[in-house]
């Protein structure tokens, strides 16, 4: 009896040695990858399509291909980390047009980055966004960077709005949100940074939408 007991064991032995050994050839010894978190949605992609995700001047800092059909993709925030030296002064990125005495800003030394979603059709296969291979898809939510927490509630003109903004430090998403009060003309925007690291891509809307 003792002698069939380890036989069985030393065959359980090498079974989960094999399993645990995976193929040689695969990254992480054929382990599926880890979620990172972060990810984008958006409608059926086209084919050829890719996912960029752009400056302020319009630069792709990160870019990914997307299958064809797909309505997600996961991206990998390791690859835009080092846009952090290009944060500018809080107070640079705060929109033109604040109408005198509403600023109230908490921000110290800090700098801010912003930086949006687009999503693309190489329609050439040049490998290059050329002009006119932009969807027309995008959101007003933002992956921030913020050295230390920024916050700030003002109003502006052009739009009639008032705004708050409230970002943590670090990398987020700063999740946007903008409503009309019944009886109003002002309206009242949000721009708050969330855990979820959710980004859904939809057709272009007003800065001002609903």
């Amino acid at each position: 009896m003792k002698r069939l007991n380890l036989t069985v064991l030393a065959g359980v032995g090498l079974l989960l040695a094999s399993c645990s050994a995976g193929s040689p050839a695969a990254p992480d010894g054929g382990r599926p990858p880890l979620p990172t978190g972060v990810e984008v949605r958006f409608p059926a992609a086209p084919a050829n399509a890719y996912l960029s995700l752009l400056a302020g001047d319009g630069r792709s800092v990160y870019q990914l291909s997307v299958t064809a059909g797909a309505t997600r993709s996961e991206a990998n925030p390791d690859g835009w980390k080092a846009e952090e030296k290009n944060a500018q002064d809080a107070a640079l990125v705060l929109p033109t047009g604040i109408v005198e005495g509403s600023l109230n800003f908490n921000a110290g030394d800090a700098t801010v980055l912003f930086l949006h979603w687009a999503m693309w059709r190489d329609a050439n296969t040049n490998g290059v966004r050329d002009d006119g291979e932009t969807l027309n898809l995008m959101t007003h939510d933002r992956v921030t960077y913020a050295s230390q927490p920024v916050t700030a509630t003002f109003s502006t003109t052009t739009p009639d709005m008032q705004q708050t903004w409230n970002l943590k430090a670090g990398w987020s998403r700063a999740e946007h949100y903008v409503y009309l009060p019944g009886g109003s003309r002002t309206y009242r925007r949000s721009l708050e940074s969330s855990a979820v690291q959710r980004y859904t891509l939809h057709v272009d809307t007003p800065f001002t939408s609903q």
